[in-house]
């Protein structure tokens, strides 16, 4: 029952951010969608990742680098969200090997801190707060993201639930990028 009343707690916050739309901030930099993921994106798999979420988003203020990035931070709380339930569905095997069990209770763990870190990064870039306490936050969820990813890897790197956790942290990884380029126009 603990654990229902924490994943839903943990999709009606997600549900907030994803519908509100975030706002713009005061000298956000003015860029197409195409442009900023261009600026952000490491690659192409990072670039179409970019692209897909902010043009799937409701209510984005075009043109908007920090409704971008709040945007981002929102499919980065769901991406944490929806990686807990799936670790949770394969914990209830009671036959799961010892050592996958570890590495999945331990990416649960550090998913808490990541899920943490991304809604303070989405409520700083919903007040256009951006703390010094905002670097740390992305440092700290994209490092929790990879001491799981890094486990999974080492256990099982063909597995869905690996390919999910990459997907998450480069969620993680555009939304800040996209942050940090709403703040150099601060």
């Amino acid at each position: 029952m603990k654990t229902l009343t924490y994943v839903l707690a943990l999709c009606i916050a997600t549900t907030t951010l994803l519908f509100n739309g975030g706002k713009s901030c005061t000298h956000d930099p003015v860029l197409t969608i195409e442009a900023a993921c261009h600026q952000v994106s490491k690659g192409q798999p990072m670039l179409d990742l970019c692209t897909k979420t902010l043009h799937a988003a409701p209510n984005l203020n075009p043109n908007a680098v920090s409704t971008f990035a709040y945007t981002g931070s929102a499919s980065a709380i769901q991406s944490s969200v929806d990686i807990v339930i799936a670790i949770r569905q394969l914990l209830q095997n009671p036959s799961l090997p010892k050592q996958l069990r570890a590495t999945y209770n331990q990416c649960i763990e550090r998913y808490g801190v990541a899920h943490k870190k991304n809604n303070a990064i989405g409520q700083a870039l919903y007040s256009c707060n951006f703390s010094t306490f905002f670097k740390r936050d992305c440092t700290d969820a994209v490092a929790a993201i990879d001491d799981c990813t890094r486990n999974l890897h080492a256990v099982d790197p063909s597995s869905p639930l690996f390919k999910l956790a990459l997907t998450g942290r480069d969620l993680t990884t555009i939304t800040c990028s996209l942050a940090l380029l709403g703040e150099a126009g601060h």
